[in-house]
């Protein structure tokens, strides 16, 4: 299995950052525009069992997962596992955690590239170069959201 880990520092409560992520909307607030992410179903706010249905431009093609929330400590962390997909596999553990003042942001993904033709043409360093150009288009946002005022 592959892995892709993203460590940020923003300035604001780990608090304000758990809940701005715990409302799948938030999350295609931020998302880069390139993925033309949309969220086709969930709840406002996750907890465990929630499921969330979504769209995503990727291997120019409009892709559908379904991911759900199998682990969920408030204001810590959260665990969001692919049940249907492009990817064999996909884990992506969100932890928040307060240094100074400020949020340290962990992103740690868990993947197995596709299976079939698009696997021969996907390469893991591929998946990985998209994912780190995706999350520094999230941290773009989210730093502008914070300097206007906060993640409301």
């Amino acid at each position: 299995m592959a892995l892709f880990e993203d460590q940020i520092l923003l300035p604001c409560p780990p608090v304000a950052l758990f809940e701005f992520f715990s409302r799948p909307a938030n999350v295609a607030r931020v998302a880069d525009p390139s993925l033309g992410l949309k969220i086709q179903t969930s709840p406002d706010v996750i907890s465990v069992g929630s499921r969330i249905s979504f769209q995503m431009m990727a291997m120019n093609q409009i892709q559908s997962a379904i991911h759900e929330i199998t682990e969920y400590q408030p204001h810590d962390w959260f665990l969001e596992v692919q049940i249907e997909g492009p990817m064999k596999s996909w884990r992506h553990e969100h932890r928040f955690e307060e240094v100074g003042g400020e949020t340290r942001m962990i992103d740690r993904i868990e993947f197995e590239k596709p299976g079939g033709i698009v696997g021969l043409l996907l390469s893991e360093s591929r998946i990985q170069d998209m994912l780190e150009e995706n999350f520094f288009q999230r941290e773009q946002e989210l730093r502008r959201l914070i300097t206007r005022g906060g993640l409301s």
